[in-house]
Formats: C-alpha cells, sequence, structure tokens
C-alpha cells in the first residue's frame, strides 16, 4: 500500500514540475519554425528573434511566463519580428538557410554559452546582435525596440533608452 502511495505522489510531482513549462506559451507568444521566419523576413522589413532556451532553466521559464506575454514586449515583437524558439537540448529539426540540424545542433552552432539568450538575425539569417540572460519586460521591449527600429546602428543602447524615457 505504501509503494502505492509513493508512487501515486511522484506522478502527482512530475506533473506539477512539468505543468509551468508547458503554460510557456500563450496565444499571444506564437513562435514558428526558422525555415518560416527566413522565408518571411526576405519578404518584409522585419528581422528574427531566437529565443534559446532549456526546459528545465527558471530563468526561461520566467521569460515565457511574464516577459514574452507583456503587452509592451508583444507588441515589439509583432512590429519587427519573427519569433523563433530554440530549445538546448530540443531534437526537433529546423532548416537554417538549407542545413538541416536539429535544435540542439543549431544552438551549439551559435556558440550558445548560457540560457536564456536571445539572438537578432536579419532577414538573411545572419546574426545581428546576441542578448544572454534574463531581462524584465520594461527593458526586453526597450530592446525589441531598439534592435528592430536600426536604432543600434545611429546610436548606444544607453541613449536610445534615456531618450525613450525622457519621451524625445
Amino acid at each position: 500500500m505504501r509503494f502505492y502511495t509513493f508512487l501515486i505522489f511522484l506522478l502527482l510531482c512530475s506533473a506539477l514540475v512539468h505543468r509551468p513549462v508547458q503554460a510557456q506559451t500563450t496565444d499571444e507568444d506564437v513562435a514558428i519554425s526558422m525555415e518560416e521566419a527566413l522565408e518571411r523576413a526576405s519578404q518584409s522589413d522585419k528581422k528574427i528573434l531566437v529565443d534559446v532556451y532549456a526546459t528545465w532553466c527558471p530563468y526561461c521559464q520566467r521569460m515565457h511566463s511574464t516577459v514574452y506575454p507583456s503587452e509592451e514586449v508583444q507588441k515589439a515583437i509583432e512590429e519587427y519580428f519573427y519569433l523563433v524558439k530554440i530549445d538546448i537540448e530540443g531534437e526537433g529539426m529546423i532548416n537554417y538557410l538549407g542545413e538541416e540540424l536539429t535544435e540542439a545542433e543549431f544552438a551549439r552552432a551559435l556558440q550558445n554559452e548560457s540560457v536564456p539568450t536571445t539572438y537578432f538575425l536579419d532577414d538573411r539569417g545572419a546574426i545581428i546582435g546576441v542578448q544572454p540572460g534574463f531581462l524584465e519586460p520594461e527593458v526586453f521591449s526597450t530592446l525589441l525596440n531598439f534592435v528592430g527600429s536600426d536604432a543600434f546602428r545611429s546610436q548606444t543602447f544607453q541613449d536610445y533608452s534615456t531618450s525613450r524615457q525622457s519621451g524625445k
């Protein structure tokens, strides 16, 4: 009887542990495949936002549950980017510029060293910037607007952030 009670306890714990990972995606947080993002970006003025994460990473879970769903982040993504999510341990296949790779292989090819990490790619799939670590929604949305609007080509992030705060 104790064995069955213990087994039920383990199953319940397992369900609770996996629940936040499943709850990461919201209706507003729609990721597409790398191949689709590259195709769409080549036909538009948008860039590609690559979210590299791990299912076991608490900061990744926090990015997915509080940062990506925030209104200001969703607005910036919708305006400037196509979102692609890459699990550093994922076995799902992606097509990146004609090369078939698993998500894990793609993360290694990016020389990804930590999670979460955000990569900014241009419309041809070339990396234009990398931001490792967790960022609060206000900072992340400012960064998305900074890169998405091409402001990074003419000013520093600090100058851009300061000018946005002062309403310029």
